[in-house]
């Protein structure tokens, strides 16, 4: 497993739009909701509050309960959506050439491996032989 590495020029152009994500909480794999916790937190609490206890976990997936839909449909859906449309503006205006080294930021020698979940991985791999 791998990823861009920082200094490539994909990373580098989309830095601030990166960061944005990051501070909104938008993914869910890995979200850390230092920035955000001050907005969701406090409606959660209210739907908790306003939503009878035995509504809340009618929704399907039943484990997400009422905090994981509003997740889903405010940062994930929405959110994510409108970042889209700033997302794309980065790459207006650019050249093939320009896009081309960008592309080329996702080749296999200018990535960096994840060296903690390869090795997790090569173990589990090892495990189900």
């Amino acid at each position: 497993m791998v990823y861009a590495s920082p200094n490539t020029p994909y990373m580098k152009l989309l830095a601030p739009i990166l960061a944005k994500k990051k501070r909104l909480g938008v993914d869910k794999w890995g979200r850390d909701d230092t920035h955000a916790r001050h907005i969701y937190d406090p409606v959660i609490k209210y739907l908790y509050e306003e939503i009878p206890e035995q509504l809340h976990n009618k929704r399907y997936p039943h484990h997400w309960r009422i905090e994981g839909h509003l997740h889903r449909v405010i940062r994930e859906t929405l959110l994510s959506e409108i970042l889209t449309w700033e997302y794309a503006g980065y790459f207006e205006g650019k050249t093939f050439e320009e896009l081309d080294a960008l592309a080329s930021s996702f080749k296999l020698e200018n990535c960096s491996k994840r060296d903690g979940l390869n090795k997790i991985l090569r173990v589990d791999a090892d495990l189900t032989k």
